[in-house]
């Protein structure tokens, strides 16, 4: 009698440990979800001061503060060194000039009907970052890492003979 009295405790001891366990688990998972949360990095300034503001029908154009929208189509593409490239953006708008930096050191382009095509000269990593410039001011609107993959090149491994 007195082992199965032990059994019962120690599986009622065992469940309180899972229990227990199991809170504490569950309370670290929240504990690092909402320290992400408010750790997140803050969003890119796209807000302009508008210096001429005519009298404009449009709210976005009359309003003394402009946000503008941009961004760059993320794709699953990569880049190959000495062979042209296109870049494509969304959410733009009409009225800022938007340029392209490429993080390899060319001049930036600008973007003509949504696009801009690159060349890169070298293979590697680079940071291509979306600019917009509206009535003197410029503002930095997003960026994404493109990795230039090398120049690729097919040798023959041998001449083929056919017997």
């Amino acid at each position: 009698m007195s082992t199965e009295s032990k059994t019962g405790k120690g599986a009622m001891r065992e469940t309180a440990l899972l229990i227990g366990v199991a809170a504490v688990g569950l309370i670290g998972l929240l504990v690092l979800q909402f320290a992400r949360k408010d750790a997140a990095p803050p969003k890119e300034k796209s807000m302009v001061q508008a210096e001429s503001q005519q009298q404009s029908t449009d709210a976005q154009t009359a309003a003394p503060l402009q946000r503008i929208p941009g961004e760059l189509l993320r794709t699953s593409e990569y880049p190959e060194a000495g062979k042209p490239f296109k870049f494509y953006m969304i959410k733009s708008s009409t009225g800022p000039s938007y340029q392209l930096d490429f993080g390899d050191g060319s001049p930036r382009k600008t973007f003509v009907n949504g696009a801009v095509s690159h060349t890169f000269k070298k293979h590697g990593p680079c940071m291509v970052t979306l600019y917009a410039s509206y009535e003197g001011q410029e503002v930095r609107l997003d960026t994404l890492q493109k990795v230039v993959a090398r120049v690729k090149t097919e040798a023959p491994v041998a001449p083929i003979v056919d017997f």
